[in-house]
């Protein structure tokens, strides 16, 4: 079937499409970068040849500046250290930097997210550096030079721009440190008119809302940036940290006499554009209701674990229907195949079983895994990305059929070895809209 003439074509020794593996699989790729044809490939010249493709995976929360703070945040000084006590150090970081250090770090994480089979990024930017709540001069340039790494690295980016404004439930002051994120409804909804009309000049970028959380974005600006979204850019994703730590629950409890899902639920219209990050501390009622209306959990699995968060219940949460999608967070890991590997094995240790999500045995749990993590990224991301199918993004991964753990496998062995095992040494090409950005050699 071809919707439109290639202007590329790649032949795959193995694709994994929606409906699982297909041998000698033909995908043809129009001058949008979408794939146009899926079809039978019986040796016809092609354009680039790849082993074992599979969809390049959804990164749905980065910090991209965090990655600044690796190897610097693990030498305790206190028995009680958690994620409030990172937080301090993390502000130190953000105070200092500027629109040409934020291209720098989010440039360098780019690349690196790309060479270990990432090809789409959520980068949740409320690194503003605002001088004032009203500085919106410094907030478009932070915001810009993300932008500008998108296109030097050649990764796909879901921009959103984050509304933060207060330190605590009950309208608390944003602290000194918090300066750098603080910005007022008004400058914050022009800063998102400037950035979806320059965002149409990149192809590779797409903008979303991001109320950080509840703790920092009261109930009228919250409606003031749903009133924005519903009038100017209807159904586009809309992400939001939430119930990450036991003491946000406690104190929005206190402060509303809800719980921040809960509490959410009740008073605003939540769609299935919604990623709520985290979701940790979700109650089984919370739960229901996330699954009941499609939204997507947004899960961290290494960041959550460095911070001392605590473990989402994601197996019975799938088993129920629901949706995730894998994010690097504070980017203390940028591999795919290490956040996937990280969920499994928390679900085996917390059910003291290997099958712990039931998966029957058509398909490893790699895989399983794999598909469900680029599913949620689909839905949250708003972008026509992590299928093999025609009208998605020709955003693939290559796995390596010449490296030790290909050998003498079947094309679901090798993304459970690559998964399990080899990660970012098992990646040959990575291609966004067709076009190599990664070319690994064995």
């Amino acid at each position: 079937m071809t919707l439109s003439r290639p202007v590329t074509t790649i032949g795959t020794n193995w694709a994994l499409l929606p409906d699982g593996w297909h041998q000698r699989v033909e995908i043809g790729i129009d001058e949008t970068g979408s794939i146009c044809s899926l079809g039978p490939w019986t040796d016809a010249q092609v354009t680039h040849t790849l082993n074992v493709a599979i969809p390049g995976m959804i990164n749905i929360h980065s910090h991209a500046f965090q990655r600044k703070l690796v190897g610097r945040t693990q030498r305790f000084t206190k028995s009680d250290d958690d994620f409030w006590s990172w937080r301090s150090g993390m502000y130190k970081d953000v105070a200092e930097l500027t629109p040409t250090g934020q291209f720098e770090c989010a440039n360098a994480l780019y690349h690196e997210l790309l060479e270990n089979g990432y090809t789409t990024v959520a980068e949740f930017q409320y690194a503003h550096g605002a001088e004032d709540r009203e500085d919106l001069e410094t907030a478009t340039y932070m915001s810009e030079a993300l932008m500008r790494a998108s296109r030097s690295s050649g990764i796909r980016m879901l921009l959103l721009p984050v509304l933060y404004q207060q330190a605590g439930f009950g309208d608390r002051p944003a602290s000194l440190d918090q300066r750098p994120f603080v910005l007022d409804t008004s400058v914050y909804l022009e800063l998102m008119d400037h950035l979806m009309d320059v965002s149409r000049s990149e192809p590779l970028v797409t903008v979303g809302y991001a109320p950080h959380s509840l703790r920092a974005v009261g109930y009228d600006a919250l409606s003031d940036l749903l009133d924005h979204r519903e009038s100017k850019a209807p159904g586009s994703p809309l992400h939001i940290h939430v119930s990450e730590q036991v003491r946000e629950v406690t104190e929005c409890m206190l402060g509303t006499g809800m719980r921040p899902i809960e509490w959410l639920f009740r008073n605003f219209n939540v769609d299935s554009n919604w990623c709520m990050i985290h979701s940790t501390h979700a109650s089984k009622a919370e739960l229901d209701s996330i699954i009941q209306s499609g939204v997507t959990v947004g899960l961290c699995p290494t960041t959550e674990g460095d911070l001392g968060d605590g473990a989402f219940p994601l197996a019975d949460f799938v088993g129920k229907g629901g949706n995730f999608a894998i994010g690097t967070d504070s980017n203390v890991c940028v591999s795919p195949a290490e956040e996937i590997r990280f969920i499994d094995y928390q679900a085996r240790i917390l059910s003291r079983k290997r099958n712990a999500f039931k998966f029957d045995g058509s398909l490893s749990a790699a895989t399983r895994l794999y598909q469900k993590a680029l599913e949620g990224g689909r839905a949250a991301t708003g972008v026509r990305v992590g299928r093999i199918e025609i009208g998605s993004q020709a955003d693939f991964v290559e796995l390596l059929e010449d490296h030790p753990l290909s050998q003498n496998r079947s094309a679901d062995e090798i993304l459970s070895a690559y998964v399990y095992s080899a990660g970012r040494d098992l990646i040959g090409k990575v291609l966004v809209s067709g076009k190599p950005v990664v070319e690994h050699k064995s």
